[in-house]
């Protein structure tokens, strides 16, 4: 069972020709021909994906993550029979109901590789507090942070990176995500932040808000994937593709 939580931050962001135009984006590769297919690499329709033995390619199509194992051809077409729905799940803006706020921290049960105590966000909108780089949010979204380890109290501090009024927060036990504290510091528009355990402030990490206007946001997957890679937000990438992951044939 993994659990889940919400939250995220603000910046500036178009969308691209790319982002609609393809059918699926390469997520990981291993194996003979990952050179051939490298993590972001964008698969138009009908293109072919020749792999040898030993090839793991995944994929994000437009209903979610595909695993292609070699030797084998496959083809990227329309023929998506999976529920399309769940990108635009993850995808829904973090504005004001409760409904939504709950159900963003609340635990579900995700597919896909890695250990099967794994947290992850049931919403692809929020910034992790142990990750550096660009963090995407619709614009009008709430802005949520998230950390990995949930089970014990914790306290952390926010700034902007080049300094400034410094705020304290405090992660109850067993949550995985809080509330930006808007009232205290209101995050700003393409500004870089700072976060950091109190215990550690050698390991703060630093995110850029990038904001994304809600037109702009696609329902399906493999749009809404080269959307975030196009703006540098990488590591929502990853966790729509495992989010979305599909279930491994036996």
């Amino acid at each position: 069972m993994r659990k889940a939580l919400l939250g995220m931050g603000a910046l500036l962001a178009v969308g691209s020709a790319s982002a609609a135009m393809a059918q699926a984006v390469v997520v990981r590769s291993t194996g003979p021909s990952a050179v051939s297919y490298p993590k972001g690499k964008r698969l138009p329709v009908n293109a072919s994906v020749v792999l040898k033995a030993g090839d793991v390619v995944t994929v994000l199509d437009r209903a979610g993550t595909r695993v292609l194992k070699g030797a084998g051809s496959f083809v990227i077409d329309n023929a998506v029979n999976r529920d399309r729905g769940a990108a635009a799940l993850l995808a829904r803006s973090l504005s004001n109901p409760a409904s939504v706020r709950a159900g963003a921290v609340r635990s579900a049960s995700v597919r896909g590789a890695g250990s099967g105590n794994a947290t992850l966000p049931v919403s692809i909108w929020i910034a992790d507090v142990t990750q550096n780089g660009n963090v995407c949010v619709p614009r009008g979204s709430d802005l949520y942070l998230w950390r990995g380890e949930a089970e014990t109290r914790s306290f952390t501090w926010l700034t902007e990176s080049e300094g400034g009024e410094m705020v304290r927060m405090q992660w109850p036990p067993k949550t995985a995500g809080i509330a930006w504290p808007k009232t205290m510091l209101a995050p700003q528009e393409g500004r870089t932040y700072r976060i950091y355990d109190e215990t550690a402030p050698d390991k703060a990490a630093e995110f850029r808000i990038v904001t994304l206007e809600p037109e702009a946001v696609p329902a399906d997957a493999a749009a809404l994937g080269t959307l975030l890679l196009d703006n540098g937000c990488k590591a929502q990438f990853e966790w729509l593709a495992e989010v979305l992951a599909e279930e491994p044939s036996e």
